[in-house]
């Protein structure tokens, strides 16, 4: 596999793991349950994710 094609998978899979961890956190918000342990390490994956996305956007790698 080139670097490119290496580089677009692992930013495809940084997408798909950051929506998928928002409907996951959305889905224990509605259950009520912000406060556990679960919730908190969701919380700081999307985080981690989000500041990655966010490098992407400013090198406009994504839009």
């Amino acid at each position: 596999m080139e670097r490119l094609e290496k580089f677009e998978k692992a930013l495809k899979d940084i997408l798909n793991e950051y929506d998928k961890l928002g409907k996951e956190l959305e889905s224990l918000r509605n259950e009520g349950k912000t406060k556990t342990t679960k919730f908190r390490e969701l919380l700081s994956k999307k985080l981690v994710y989000s500041m990655i996305i966010t490098i992407f956007k400013r090198y406009d790698l994504i839009d």
